[in-house]
């Protein structure tokens, strides 16, 4: 790497994107791929693991061939690095507890707002389509078992738990 390269961030990029799909196939390897005939249910994320590292190492390769341009990296945008790894562990840990509609609408807006040009009228507006394109796909058409609101969301699941002393008295039995 004696003269640089042209793109760093696409070399670096690249070279993510290689590891990534690196890890894919290291962590998947225990999955049977079978044949193109009698699939296993390794073999699609195989696939596409080795479809990452090579477009990745296009990337990569592409980037790398003219001089350094100094100041090509700039500063790290920080607030997008937060807002879409925050949002990211948010959608993880919060799907089965406040249902997937809220969720997303949390995780779009967060998202939009990484970037610098977001708007609060189209970041709304995005938030609200995306939410609700996803929920009617992924619930309604797919019939995936997520729930629309989560139980976080109902009164009963934060009003206390009825005592055993105020427990109704047991019914008289029938005659």
């Amino acid at each position: 790497m004696a003269g640089g390269f042209e793109k760093p961030r696409d070399v670096v990029g690249g070279l993510v994107v290689v590891g990534i799909g690196g890890l894919f196939l290291l962590f998947g390897r225990e999955l049977e791929t079978g044949s193109s005939f009698r699939m296993g249910p390794g073999y699609f994320p195989a696939i596409l693991s080795w479809l990452m590292v090579a477009l990745g190492a296009v990337m990569a390769g592409l980037a790398w061939r003219a001089p350094h341009q100094d100041g090509a990296f700039g500063e790290v945008p920080w607030r997008a690095l937060v807002l879409v790894a925050g949002a990211t562990l948010f959608f993880g840990l919060t799907l089965r507890g406040l249902g997937l509609l809220p969720v997303l609408l949390v995780v779009v807006f967060a998202t939009a707002w990484a970037s610098r040009y977001a708007s609060l009228k189209a970041s709304t507006a995005l938030a609200l389509g995306i939410a609700l394109f996803c929920s009617g796909l992924f619930i309604k058409a797919l019939g995936l078992p997520l729930p629309l609101t989560g139980p976080w969301l109902s009164s009963a699941y934060w009003s206390p738990a009825p005592t055993p002393d105020a427990a109704p008295a047991p019914a008289a039995p029938a005659p």
